[in-house]
């Protein structure tokens, strides 16, 4: 947890063909979604986790750039490995992000 009692986490739908990004903001007991799922490459999802995480006023940028670059590396890792049968791979380089569903 940071200084304000809570964190940030992506929340991640895998399939073959696009990934559903959302983001919770997790307290000690309980987890919020902060945002919608936005779909990629269908949209522009990073742009608009940015919007949404621009309109938080309470978040530092620090906290929004440790969650967008993160971000940003797994849809490029997911453009290069989207065909691979083992999503175990991906949650473990991303451990960070919680991987909700997962269809191959």
């Amino acid at each position: 947890m940071d200084k304000n009692g809570f964190q940030l986490r992506l929340r991640v739908a895998w399939f073959k063909n696009f990934l559903g990004l959302a983001i919770d903001q997790v307290s000690l007991e309980k987890q919020y979604a902060l945002t919608p799922y936005y779909f990629w490459p269908k949209t522009d999802a990073w742009e608009q986790l940015k919007l949404e995480l621009d309109s938080k006023i309470w978040l530092t940028p620090e906290e929004k750039i440790a969650l967008l670059k993160p971000t940003a590396e797994l849809m490029k890792y997911w453009l290069s490995c989207r065909d691979e049968p083992d999503i175990k791979i991906f949650q473990e380089k991303f451990e960070k992000m919680e991987f909700v569903m997962t269809n191959n």
